[in-house]
């Protein structure tokens, strides 16, 4: 519960900054549904609950509320925009059992039905989803366990301490989401990330390099979102079509960042390799305009060389002793782009791409390589 709000002044002060976010980067067709008066106060909440309000709702439902979401309502008895996932929040007026406001999510059949039964709901307006505080599961300090039932969970979500961490956990993903969209809601520091984590992946340190890179990504940074995309393509081949559609081409701001050219070149045979359907290219000129001839990457004449020497052997039968050749190349592969950050052209060329297995392309990013390390 550290840094999260307690009391009716701390959720005040809380939720006045998560309301400057919300309105600082939603986009126009948001902030035309939240309205002049909204825009102007800066404030997406209501007029706090009283204490006779507070005392009726307890005797409606016949428990004391746990302090933390007391204090909510003491601070705004409601909310609008709490997230991308939950857009209103229930009142004193009309927070309730969910046995008595949505009977028929208590009854489904799952084994959660007993703790759906006895749940307290207390959000109003959402996407397919449902917040829930559990009057059974109590902490020391007389918090309610608090839950997240969504269409998308194959049952109840995570469980959280208290309803404050839950609406912690609901404004991170509000700060990721639109982040990976384009509109940061803290971008300062994200090039200085991007820079270290570019550092860090030269000296085989990918760990470190993609845990910079999807900071920066928070922070609304193309840049970051590309460059942790590239090392999913060393890290987890078999699987990086995905992060290429969902991470890259999906949003414009990654492309504008790196360049669609960029993206054709390193990426798309990537995806392409394994989408080859027609809705696949759709995408992909959706994203990067018509499709052409992808320019191919300058490497050093030193790395063309050994890699012309690997081909050779390879039309020769002699896969072995080119990847042999491929090997001592890649600690002296270097770039003086700062978007590169590892011989990609390994996993794209035609025939190259034919040795290097999961367990290689691993090898490739984790080797230090270039002058930088």
């Amino acid at each position: 519960m550290s840094g999260r709000p307690h009391t009716a002044e701390q959720w005040r002060v809380y939720l006045a900054g998560y309301s400057a976010d919300l309105l600082r980067v939603a986009d126009a067709v948001r902030l035309h549904e939240l309205g002049d008066e909204r825009r102007a106060s800066g404030w997406l909440g209501f007029a706090g609950a009283g204490q006779d309000a507070l005392a009726a709702v307890e005797e409606r439902l016949g428990v004391t509320l746990p302090p933390g979401y007391r204090a909510f309502l003491e601070a705004s008895d409601g909310w609008l925009e709490m997230g991308p996932f939950v857009w209103t929040m229930r009142t004193t007026v009309d927070v309730g059992w969910l046995r008595d406001i949505e009977p028929e999510l208590c009854d489904a059949g799952d084994e959660d039905d007993e703790l759906m039964a006895r749940a307290l709901l207390v959000s109003a307006d959402a996407d397919a989803c449902y917040w829930l505080l559990d009057p059974a599961d109590v902490s020391d300090n007389g918090e309610w366990a608090a839950y997240v039932w969504a269409s998308w969970y194959p049952g109840l979500g995570d469980r959280f301490d208290s309803f404050a961490d839950l609406v912690a956990a609901e404004r991170e993903s509000f700060e990721e989401l639109d982040a990976r969209d384009g509109r940061p809601v803290e971008p300062a520091g994200a090039a200085e990330l991007v820079a270290e984590g570019r550092r860090m992946a030269l000296r085989g340190d990918v760990e470190g390099a993609g845990e910079r890179f999807e900071s920066a990504a928070r922070k609304g940074s193309g840049a970051g979102q590309y460059l942790a995309v590239v090392i999913a393509a060393f890290l987890q081949p078999q699987a990086v079509h995905h992060r290429i559609r969902n991470d890259v081409l999906g949003h414009p701001h990654v492309v504008e960042a790196v360049g669609a050219e960029r993206v054709r070149a390193e990426l798309v045979p990537l995806f392409l390799r394994r989408e080859s359907g027609a809705w696949a290219q759709r995408l992909v000129t959706e994203a990067l305009g018509e499709i052409g001839d992808a320019p191919a990457r300058q490497e050093s004449s030193e790395f063309t060389a050994a890699l012309q020497q690997a081909r050779e052997l390879m039309r020769r039968g002699e896969t072995e002793a080119a990847w042999s050749v491929v090997a001592a190349a890649v600690p002296r592969w270097h770039s003086d782009d700062p978007l590169c950050i590892a011989p990609l052209t390994l996993l794209t060329d035609p025939e190259l791409g034919l040795l290097v297995t999961p367990q290689r392309a691993g090898w490739i990013a984790t080797t230090p390589r270039g002058h930088d390390h």
